[in-house]
């Protein structure tokens, strides 16, 4: 059967993540996915409640942990671990040590320069990101997909959601069982096929104003 997730997806939990675990659950059915994962920069607590809290609210939902993981050159995503990395290591290093904890790694945005992004695919990782929702022009991205191509590599999509209202702009349709086990093996298999379109510019424009809000609550509540 052919699911339809979105891989990367930021909560509260994120520096510069807005929305609550419940909300983005709720966001996710609303729209009839059949999956998510929550990818919360260098934490993986956000995606470890919405593995809990599916549960608990009964919802027909899978949830995979995961995280947006800060290493020496740039972010790499990490599926199905339980446990937080080390932070700051070179690429191969947490490429390894992801591994070693059973994830399943991905490179997110690799040609975004101002977002983090590797600016190359490293060896050893199991999918790259070729349809990241959040780029204005689409450049970056037809060139990790063209290196995804070359480099024969699995293909997955993201929102990069960063408040609920983005999810699902960027959707990978995974040819998989419905467990979180099968579709991660799915995705290393390349089962996968991509759907997205563009993050509105009124949803950019309404994180920015969120954006802005935090930071004067901030500076107002060090300096008063």
């Amino acid at each position: 059967m052919v699911l339809k997730f979105d891989l990367h997806i930021h909560s509260c939990y994120s520096h510069d993540g807005y929305d609550s675990v419940d909300r983005i659950l709720m966001r996710a059915k609303e729209i009839g996915l059949d999956g998510i994962s929550i990818t919360d920069h260098d934490t993986i607590r956000g995606g470890l409640i919405g593995t809990q809290m599916v549960k608990e609210l009964d919802l027909d939902l899978m949830v995979i942990p995961g995280v947006e993981i800060s290493t020496a050159k740039g972010h790499l995503i990490v599926l199905g671990i339980k446990d937080n990395l080390p932070l700051g290591m070179p690429p191969d290093r947490t490429i390894s040590m992801a591994k070693a904890l059973g994830g399943t790694v991905i490179v997110p945005h690799p040609f975004h320069p101002f977002r983090h992004g590797l600016g190359y695919i490293p060896d050893g990782i199991d999918a790259v990101e070729i349809y990241n929702s959040r780029f204005i022009m689409g450049h970056s991205n037809e060139k990790a997909r063209k290196l995804a191509v070359d480099k024969n590599l699995p293909m997955v999509a993201g929102s990069d959601a960063h408040i609920s209202e983005m999810i699902g702009y960027g959707i990978t349709k995974i040819d998989s069982e419905p467990s979180v086990d099968k579709v991660l093996q799915a995705i290393q298999a390349g089962d996968t096929q991509i759907e997205g379109k563009k993050t509105p510019t009124r949803l950019f424009a309404k994180q920015t104003l969120k954006s802005n809000f935090r930071h004067m609550r901030r500076f107002f509540s060090e300096h008063l």
